[in-house]
């Protein structure tokens, strides 16, 4: 027997018909009883009987019955997207059923219908199933009913088994980005090349090196410095670091959201231009990747994104610059800032991390466009102002900065020839 019909527990109660011949045949009896006729005796005990046969016979025809839930192989669902799941109902008696209403949870409760099935067979429906949000999901429980040949009694089976369905952010084709593969210079005007992490050789040090290259190894052989030399040709690494601070009671769930789905679609485009990449974030947690550019690693950080919350506590400045302390250079050779707060220390983040060689990219995702219109115009343009002067001054620190708005299509208003950006 399927391990799903053996973890199934069993509920059995009489149908409307079913009551329906207890009770007619209750009275029967109590009128034999009275008049003492043998022939109301009997109809009586037939009709009081054949619940009892009905109730044999439905054990014997729902007792193989199994359910599950099939995702497509390799499927990678996102927020937002149709997708399906295949529902199976499996038969392992040597006795049909009939009619089986299937009642699942995907994630609201939808009920279905199956043709009656024969003896060891199987059925299943492929069901259409959309996710509003990113996160991760349990779907079911489930319940199987089926009914006996006479429609006496009821038996449903309640399938306790959860499927665990991760619903990946959405993403968009950032077909503007100001990040490139290759050699060219991107996410920061002045920005000359820097160097891959691909290792080609040893050299002496000279004057002016970075000291973070020297091989020690080396130096402890032969007494005198030598430098690690890198490719020029090596794809540039880049750190996504994302903005998950706290944003108070008040906070709106729509820029937190485009938050998310902005460093999910940069990640993609990172990965789609072949360049190493890693995923910082400042939320409680403290969740971070490796770098990578391979499938794994997407996934790796796609499934962070999938259930992070913004519950941190540090401004995303300090969260950058901490990290620097403690491991070093740890963001590659360039940093993109995903931010939905008006952070006042990051421009002078920018300004440090530029004066280290790093490009440094500003993806801003304008929050008080998220907010209703409440009439008070006066305080809109307020809060345009304030977010145009961070902008202002984040480009003025040497960063590219891209802009999303809600009042611009979210993160899809970034796709096109050319990106938003405050300059």
């Amino acid at each position: 027997m399927p391990k799903s019909a053996e973890n199934a527990r069993l509920s059995i109660r009489p149908t409307a018909r079913g009551w329906q011949a207890i009770i007619i045949g209750v009275l029967v009896l109590i009128v034999a009883r009275l008049i003492g006729t043998t022939q109301f005796h009997q109809l009586g005990y037939v009709l009081l009987i054949l619940p009892i046969a009905a109730l044999v016979l439905g054990l014997a025809t729902s007792r193989g019955l199994s359910f599950s839930r099939r995702l497509p192989k390799n499927s990678r669902i996102t927020a937002g997207a149709e997708s399906g799941i295949e529902l199976c109902l499996d038969n392992s008696s040597r006795f049909g059923t009939s009619v089986v209403e299937v009642s699942d949870r995907l994630p609201d409760d939808r009920d279905f219908e199956f043709a009656p099935l024969g003896g060891n067979a199987s059925s299943s429906a492929e069901v259409p199933i959309t996710f509003p949000r990113r996160g991760v999901y349990h779907l079911g429980p489930a319940e199987a009913a089926a009914v006996d040949p006479f429609d006496l009694v009821r038996f449903t089976r309640k399938f306790d088994e959860r499927t665990e369905v991760v619903v990946y952010p959405e993403v968009h084709e950032l077909r503007g980005f100001p990040v490139r593969g290759g050699n060219s210079d991107s996410g920061g005007r002045g920005t000359i090349g820097h160097r891959g992490d691909e290792f080609a050789g040893l050299r002496e040090y000279r004057r002016g090196d970075d000291r973070r290259h020297i091989h020690w190894k080396s130096v402890a052989r032969t007494g005198q410095l030598f430098v690690k030399e890198f490719s020029l040709h090596a794809p540039k690494r880049h750190t996504v670091a994302l903005d998950l601070r706290r944003g108070g009671l008040r906070a709106l769930d729509g820029p937190v959201e485009d938050t998310i789905s902005t460093a999910a679609s940069i990640m993609t485009h990172l990965k789609n231009e072949g360049l190493p990449f890693r995923l910082m974030c400042n939320d409680e947690e403290k969740e971070a990747t490796e770098f990578g550019m391979d499938d794994s690693s997407y996934w790796k950080a796609m499934r962070i994104l999938a259930s992070v919350r913004a519950d941190g506590r540090e401004a995303l400045a300090d969260s950058i610059l901490g990290n620097d302390g403690k491991n070093g250079n740890s963001f590659g050779e360039g940093v993109v800032l995903v931010s939905r707060h008006l952070d006042e220390e990051l421009p002078e983040c920018v300004r440090k991390l530029r004066s280290a060689g790093l490009s440094v990219v500003a993806a801003l995702v304008a929050s008080h466009t998220y907010r209703p219109s409440d009439g008070a115009s006066s305080r809109a343009s307020e809060r345009e102002s304030a977010f145009l002067r961070h902008a202002e001054k984040l480009d003025r620190a040497g960063a590219s900065v891209c802009v999303v708005r809600h009042d611009n299509g979210g993160v899809a208003g970034l796709s096109g020839a050319e990106m938003r950006g405050v300059v």
